[in-house]
């Protein structure tokens, strides 16, 4: 077992300290009567960038990996599988892009992952530099670069077989097909469709004298259901991309579909009964990480303690007031008019001088009014950590030149989702527009302004907003032919440019003024 070698190479000097604790095993869950291997899976992280559950913080990344130690029986049969999505989106990650997760799940010993969309919210080169720095191996059947899989010259393969007991396991990957639209993968990054992609992985797999072929997935749930009955030969699919959560797996077509939410407050144990005509039976228990006995992994605290520290320092700084509570709210930010989405929209638009500026809903994150209390006799002080929390993803602002034509299907686009609270809603600057959520989709524009005049279809506006709008994210594929006046590499971080605008302006008072309005509340 090598477990403590490969910790200790990862923390350096500091590790020695603690070579002594145990890291092993207290009990397991049960094993399985059978005559081949019993291969036990704890899955899966979907952490999104976080060391600990907002709502919980004793819910962390050390308890996570303690538990796992506490549940190993055998540690030869026993793999520490992820399902994507770790590597942002969080205040660590806009500081650390990631490393702060690379890093916690080296100690961890983790032993396969995939990729999901979040891990490309810093961008493909950023992506790259994390699967350089892993102990464990990303595998992917559907996400390709210049037709190999993405990452593999830092390490990703499309699949890996691996010898557990007695039997080779054949473990591979798929991403949401969706993560073209909503994350920064690349202009040479495909991703294929998940069943034909599998289909010919898993055949290759077998070919190659799998006796098992495990999916890390990254798929909702609805998709990996029609996966599983399209594709044979697939014995289980791992985790899920909208965080799904099974007491008990579901089995489709002989496939075991095994889903525990995301974050740390599920572990799920997958045992499964393998033997040279494959798998035989499986056993599952769900673990609750807060009703869990389990101590804290020793190195895996190490690294946290590390970043966190590092963190506090950076973010823990005020860079000035604000007289106005500050909305974040998902129910506000991707519906209506929102006067933290107006001081971003504002911001950008001045920045690169433009007509108009849009801001995405779904960029601004973390469902909350901030500073309720503030007022104009009494501000509250906004450190650089609130907006880093706000503005979590390492977009930058860009210009366009478009028509008008475009600004509208632009705006159609940003309310043709509403209903489902996407994160495509626009919040604007030097637009006003009302929309009918009740008409169809792609026709709920009423009317719509841009510098005081109606938005004429014929007329060229100049438009700020964040590069990943820019690139046709979150649906807004008609700006990505658009003339770029001001390119991601030019613009500014747009934490960075929130921040810079608050320790400028020493107070900010943001509002709301009629920008946006719902027809229904119109009438």
């Amino acid at each position: 077992m090598t477990e403590q070698v490969t910790r200790r190479d990862v923390l350096g000097t500091g590790a020695s300290v603690l070579g002594s604790l145990a890291i092993g095993s207290t009990t397991a869950s049960g094993a399985l009567q059978t005559d081949g291997t019993t291969v036990t899976f704890l899955h899966d992280t979907h952490v999104h960038g976080r060391f600990a559950n907002a709502s919980a913080g004793e819910l962390s990344v050390a308890r996570y990996f303690g538990l796992m130690n506490e549940i190993t029986e055998d540690a030869d049969t026993t793999l520490r599988v992820g399902n994507g999505d770790d590597l942002a989106s969080s205040v660590l990650s806009a500081v650390f892009d990631g490393r702060h997760v690379v890093s916690t799940f080296n100690a961890g010993g983790l032993d396969f992952d995939t990729f999901g969309n979040h891990d490309f919210d810093m961008g493909p080169e950023v992506l790259r530099e994390r699967v350089s720095d892993s102990l464990f191996t990303r595998v992917s059947a559907n996400i390709r670069e210049d037709g190999s899989v993405f990452a593999a010259e830092q390490g990703a393969q499309q699949y890996v077989l691996t010898d557990v007991g007695d039997v080779t396991l054949g473990v591979t990957g798929l991403i949401t097909p969706e993560a073209p639209e909503v994350t920064s993968i690349g202009e040479n990054t495909d991703v294929l469709a998940p069943a034909s992609a599998l289909q010919n992985v898993t055949e290759r797999m077998r070919a190659d004298g799998a006796d098992a072929v495990i999916v890390l997935s990254h798929l909702a749930s609805e998709t990996a259901r029609t996966v599983a009955e399209e594709v044979d030969g697939v014995d289980a699919i791992i985790g899920d991309h909208a965080a799904s959560l099974l007491e008990e797996p579901e089995v489709i077509n002989d496939t075991v579909l095994s889903f525990v939410g995301d974050e740390y407050e599920y572990l799920g144990e997958l045992a499964l009964g393998i033997d040279g005509s494959g798998v035989t039976d499986h056993e599952f228990v769900l673990h609750n990480v807060g009703e869990s006995s389990a101590g804290t992994d020793p190195f895996v605290s190490l690294v946290q303690d590390h970043y966190e520290t590092q963190l506090e320092r950076q973010l823990d700084v005020v860079i000035g007031e604000t007289t106005q509570p500050l909305d974040t709210r998902q129910s506000v930010v991707r519906a209506r008019e929102s006067n933290m989405g107006n001081f971003v929209a504002d911001t950008i638009r001045t920045d690169v001088e433009a007509d108009t500026a849009l801001m995405n809903g779904g960029g601004i994150r973390t469902d909350r009014l901030y500073f309720e209390d503030a007022s104009e006799d009494d501000p509250v002080a906004i450190t650089r950590r609130v907006v880093v929390d706000i503005l979590p993803f390492p977009n930058n602002v860009a210009e366009l030149e478009v028509t008008g034509e475009t600004l509208l299907a632009a705006l159609e686009n940003g309310v043709s989702r509403v209903e489902a609270g996407a994160g495509r809603f626009p919040q604007v600057s030097g637009i006003t527009y009302t929309y009918d959520p009740t008409a169809e989709s792609g026709d709920r524009i009423v009317d719509a302004t841009a510098g005081g005049d109606p938005i004429d279809p014929d007329a060229t506006y100049t438009l700020a907003t964040n590069d990943f709008v820019s690139g046709g994210g979150d649906g807004y594929d008609m700006l990505s032919d658009a003339t770029v006046l001001v390119s991601s590499n030019e613009g500014a971080l747009l934490s960075d440019l929130i921040i810079n605008t608050i320790e400028e302006q020493g107070t900010i008072s943001p509002t709301t003024e009629g920008r946006i309005t719902r027809q229904s509340e119109e009438s």
